[in-house]
């Protein structure tokens, strides 16, 4: 449904391009989740992938239609939910809004009336349908913009971040729309900065660094891509008042090879241990030497913001 390959693109007066040889592919009925830091260049996909613009080299298609030769056609195929807000009109209703923009795409008198009123409540705003745009909040906006993407009930969905901004009751309800879609066999390509969002919505996930996919793969393999495991030590929050242990402490675990990094928050202590790190006794013991009071001690596997964490920090491109 969705093909990219060798796609590049450059923008004017940059030297880096804003993608570099970027390939994948959407099956029909999946959910591709695209994770990457700011300006790795996920809208930039975005807007390609919608007819925005036009990439550098390299071919796109959806549902076999190509980009820079089908545009018509794709934006038929295509829903698109953007996070501009300049993409609607701030004088008009919500109501208004969706009636323009449902007939540029060819929907017409007691259908169109209909279809509006329809995603207007799927999306939990039927009661804001005669609120002006200017008077939405982000969240709202949000949420309009995904309606807006539901109008032709289209095969194929783009969605940019749909969930940012957005309170938790009105997250949930955009997720169980999402996975609705999925399962009415809809194919959605879902860039979000939220990893539980990717984690438990996304089939397939790639990570995008500096405009390059550096990892892909279910969200399941990325995470048993890294091996490591987090040892969290909670302690009595009178401890870290103790500044001077403290310091010594985390001096002291940042030279063992078997810590890779480590992180001081209120009250917790979390460590990220090598794959190999083996028994963790003579770390506790360290921690123990101290005699600062501690409250519990956890680990846990790695999760996929870690991956996220270590992908994005440790492969960029010099």
């Amino acid at each position: 449904m969705i093909r990219v390959e060798s796609l590049t693109h450059y923008y004017p007066r940059r030297q880096q391009p804003a993608l570099q040889e970027i390939t994948f592919q959407v099956e029909a009925g999946q959910i591709f989740g695209l994770l990457g830091p700011n300006g790795a260049g996920k809208t930039t996909l975005m807007r390609i992938l919608s007819t925005l613009i036009l990439p550098t080299r390299g071919t796109a298609s959806i549902c076999g239609y190509r980009i820079g030769h089908d545009e018509a056609q794709i934006r038929q195929l295509v829903g698109l939910a953007s996070g501009s807000e300049r993409a609607f009109y701030y004088r008009l209703t919500a109501f208004q809004n969706l009636q323009f923009f449902g007939g540029m795409r060819g929907l017409y008198g007691q259908k169109l009336r209909q279809r509006v009123e329809h995603v207007l409540a799927q999306v939990g705003l039927y009661e804001a349908r005669d609120v002006l745009y200017m008077r939405f909040s982000a969240g709202m906006k949000r949420r309009l913009s995904l309606a807006r993407a539901l109008l032709t009930d289209p095969p194929v969905y783009l969605l940019d971040e749909p969930t940012s901004g957005v309170d938790l009751a009105s997250t949930q309800r955009i997720q169980e729309i999402i996975r609705a879609l999925r399962d009415s066999g809809k194919t959605i390509l879902l860039a979000t900065h939220d990893m539980e969002e990717a984690n438990s919505l996304s089939d397939y996930i790639g990570i995008l660094r500096q405009g390059r996919l550096i990892a892909l793969n279910t969200p399941f393999n990325l995470r048993q891509t890294l091996k490591s495991r987090h040892l969290i030590i909670t302690f009595d929050e009178q401890a870290l008042q103790n500044k001077q242990t403290i310091q010594q402490l985390l001096s002291d675990l940042q030279h063992d090879p078997r810590v890779h990094s480590l992180v001081l928050g209120n009250p917790h202590l979390q460590l990220q241990l090598e794959e190999n790190a083996g028994d963790i006794a003579p770390l506790l013991r360290r921690v123990a030497s101290t005699c600062l009071p501690v409250r519990a001690i956890s680990t846990r596997e790695a999760t996929l913001q870690d991956v996220f964490f270590r992908l994005t920090t440790e492969t960029a491109t010099p």
